[in-house]
């Protein structure tokens, strides 16, 4: 298990939810973090609870962005003062709560191109970097793309969510097959309902009691166990292609 005492990470959608649940773990297990949103203010909030270190090198970063930009990944890859890439955790996302046919044009653009253009944006321009950054067969970089439980069980209102999601799976799974053999790991996670402010939006917690009684655990999931799961995939240097469930077995019923 890979040490993440002086790696760096850069997390998108890390000022919030499972992003920044992320960052603090990764933080506090001794990587540094640039977080990536937005908003500056949240970002900058965020980036201020994360774990430093004393007496180390580990340095904590936010960028602001929209993540379905080509050119807000450009000029972050172009920055001079750009860390050393580790891990890159695609986290950014947003939620949907209508039918297909309710849906506007505008709200089915901005989902794919939050949920799946800027993952792939963020793999494509990060992977040459890692490449370039390679020393030896057992130091490897990773990529942890976070998808959902809805990308293989679907979900009612959340069709182009759902289809968002989908296309991060297969997105991952092909780059493992393109990436591995220059020392780069790409795994993704399948959260199931996992409480954040994404969950409030979409489900709405007036339906917490009925979620979870779909659940054979019986409750959502928390952004901390999603953040282990995430540990785990950064750590395991023969973790690869793998599709990790987190959802309290509900992929099971």
């Amino acid at each position: 298990m890979q040490s993440l005492a002086g790696k760096h990470c850069f997390i998108s959608g890390g000022s919030r939810g499972i992003g920044l649940a992320i960052a603090r773990l990764f933080a506090a297990q001794g990587a540094g973090c640039t977080l990536i949103g937005r908003d500056e203010d949240t970002l900058l909030s965020a980036a201020n609870s994360l774990h430093r270190q004393e007496g180390s090198s580990q340095q904590h970063y936010t960028t602001a962005f929209d993540v379905s930009t080509q050119n807000g990944w450009e000029k972050l890859i172009s920055d001079s003062k750009l860390q050393t890439c580790d891990i890159l955790v695609n986290a950014a996302g947003v939620s949907q709560n209508s039918f297909l046919f309710n849906t506007s044009r505008l709200d089915v653009t901005e989902i794919i191109a939050t949920n799946l253009t800027g993952t792939i944006w963020g793999c494509k321009h990060f992977i040459p970097k890692m490449m370039k950054q390679r020393k030896g067969k057992l130091i490897t970089r990773c990529i942890i793309n976070v998808a959902s439980l809805l990308a293989t069980h679907g979900g009612r209102g959340a069709s182009v969510y759902a289809a968002s999601k989908a296309g991060v799976v297969g997105l991952t799974r092909s780059l493992a097959w393109e990436v591995g053999r220059f020392g780069i790991r790409a795994n993704v996670l399948l959260p199931g309902y996992i409480q954040t402010d994404m969950t409030k939006g979409s489900a709405g917690m007036d339906r917490k009691n009925e979620l979870s009684a779909l659940i054979p655990l019986g409750r959502l999931g928390l952004v901390e166990e999603v953040a282990t799961a995430a540990l785990f995939l950064a750590q395991n240097s023969y973790a690869h292609n793998c599709v990790l469930n987190i959802d309290g077995g509900l992929s099971a019923t």
